[in-house]
């Protein structure tokens, strides 16, 4: 199926499903280069693919979920989610966000995570949906133990126009290279009480060892 194909089913879609919801983008545009060989959005996470654990926890919270790729590619399609092709690939996250602004005709928010993300919190979008309306944001970005998490972030239909151009004229690649040009208000995210074992909800599986780290913590999940 071609882009313009593609965009014309997604938009219908979309269209069918007026929701107050944001509509939910998982980023695996990436090249997997620090895990030594397998694709990380599909290795097995606890008897299913890692990508399969992420759609489950995003897909409740948001109105549509959109996977972002930077080409086309068979191996996702027993997943049957509906893709997002990269307007010019391996261009960075921003160029993700930018190709779902653009494929759905900017009609809603559109919330990120990352496909390498096992740990998302199930009532991640929400949060961020109430506090984009009650500070009348432009980007709404969850911060833990101090550190901004750009790819969980969520955007203001707003911004598409901006993040188009700047994704695919100027060659920004990064998320916070935009931050300074919108309305931003950040969520710090709670952290576990002192003694509590549990994951850092905004991990990111990057290598073999980050993975059995991850699996590790499955037992500390509530």
């Amino acid at each position: 199926m071609g882009l313009d194909q593609c965009k014309l089913r997604i938009s219908r879609i979309l269209r069918l499903d007026v929701s107050e919801k944001p509509l939910g983008l998982i980023l695996c545009g990436g090249k997997s280069s620090r895990m030594l060989g397998p694709n990380k959005a599909l290795v097995d996470f606890d008897g299913q693919p890692l990508l399969q654990r992420i759609r489950s926890r995003l897909e409740p919270q948001v109105s549509q979920l959109l996977l972002n790729l930077a080409e086309e590619s068979d191996e996702y399609r027993p997943f049957a989610l509906d893709l997002c092709i990269d307007l010019q690939p391996d261009s960075g996250p921003l160029m993700g966000l930018a190709s779902a602004f653009s494929l759905t005709n900017a009609e809603q928010d559109i919330a990120l995570c990352p496909c390498d993300a096992p740990f998302i919190p199930k009532d991640l979008v929400v949060n961020l949906a109430d506090m984009m309306a009650a500070e009348n944001a432009d980007i709404v970005c969850p911060s833990y133990m101090g550190e901004l998490q750009p790819t969980f972030a969520l955007w203001n239909r707003t911004t598409a126009k901006r993040v188009i151009a700047a994704a695919t004229e100027e060659g920004i690649g990064g998320l916070k290279a935009l931050y300074a040009e919108f309305e931003i208000a950040t969520i710090d995210w709670p952290q576990p009480d002192q003694g509590e074992l549990k994951p850092n909800p905004f991990f990111n599986i990057n290598t073999p060892e980050e993975l059995n780290l991850a699996l590790s913590y499955l037992e500390s999940e509530e």
